[in-house]
């Protein structure tokens, strides 16, 4: 079991347990952190949680939740995984001077709990998890200025792309990274907004400032990830602009040298027959003036392509 506990004694210091039966009894505060979903057994037979709200690796909903029940408030939030892009639920259960956190991975180098409790106030659980959840969303930007500045190479390198190298395909893999990542930071937007607009879902102090904060890097992520989808679209369409362009000369060229041979294929076809009753066959000149007919006709029918500015 990879479960870490840390507490808040008497003494107002910070300190860890072994285990549950270790943590004193008249501590201020406690966090549980069950750092693996292998944990979720465990997890229930200490405490009585809504084993269908949980989310881990084999339930997955993709949208951050809130739910409030008797004797504790469950917050799931998603950080993302910037290898493959996979959302990661955090589940975080809020009770009295009591805080558990149930997900895969370590929170050491994500969130600083003794830097929250120097400013300790009477909330402290509700507190942390506004942190955690603050955090999560922070961690959002690595993510998306690593897309941002992968679709300014992007275009550095592909902006004048015309012919030669397909970069659709390219283009195809940079939106479906935006769209990974906008599954995840949309709907924290509406749970945000949710928590705004309902006061009393986390009662604390330090409530108001955090969710704005939240509020005002989500907007500048939508923001970022706005950006890069427009640079990408305006690509695509200059690309396949310049490409639908290019392959109507193309079809243009080849009508004309289609709509030219047309007349010699019809005067080919013709003497091509051999009836014995067609008497250019035995004039001397017939092949000559033949050719010189064709040449004509070739040259007066580019040559009107030309003045009608087909060509």
């Amino acid at each position: 079991m990879s479960l870490e506990i840390q507490y808040i004694s008497k003494n107002n210091q910070i300190e860890t347990a072994d285990g549950r039966d270790t943590v004193p009894y008249d501590t201020t505060f406690t966090w549980y952190d069950y750092n693996s979903f292998n944990d979720k057994e465990q997890l229930l037979a200490d405490f009585n949680f809504n084993e269908d709200r949980l989310e881990d690796e084999t339930t997955k909903r993709y949208r951050p939740q809130y739910y409030n029940f008797d004797d504790y408030q469950l917050l799931i939030c998603h950080v993302i995984d910037r290898d493959t892009l996979e959302a990661h639920a955090i589940n975080i259960s809020i009770m009295k001077d009591v805080i558990v956190t149930y997900h895969d991975g370590v929170l050491d180098d994500f969130i600083d709990i003794a830097e929250i409790i120097k400013h300790k106030h009477e909330d402290l659980e509700v507190d942390i998890a506004l942190h955690i959840l603050h955090a999560t969303v922070d961690q959002y930007f690595d993510i998306v200025h690593e897309i941002e500045d992968d679709v300014m190479l992007f275009e550095e390198k592909h902006g004048n792309e015309k012919k030669g190298e397909d970069i659709t395909a390219k283009m195809f893999d940079l939106r479906k990274r935006i769209f990974r990542v906008k599954r995840v930071i949309v709907p924290m937007e509406e749970l945000v907004e949710k928590f705004k607009e309902q006061e009393d879902i986390f009662n604390s102090s330090q409530s108001e400032p955090i969710l704005s904060k939240i509020d005002s890097k989500i907007d500048r992520q939508q923001l970022i990830i706005q950006f890069s989808e427009e640079m990408i679209d305006e690509m695509k369409d200059n690309y396949i602009s310049y490409n639908t362009f290019r392959m109507n000369k193309i079809i243009n060229v080849l009508t004309i040298i289609s709509a030219v041979f047309l007349p010699l294929t019809l005067i080919t076809g013709i003497y091509g027959m051999n009836f014995k009753n067609m008497p250019e066959l035995s004039w001397p000149p017939a092949y000559f003036v033949t050719l010189g007919a064709m040449i004509i006709i070739s040259i007066a029918m580019l040559g009107y392509f030309k003045y009608k500015d087909w060509m």
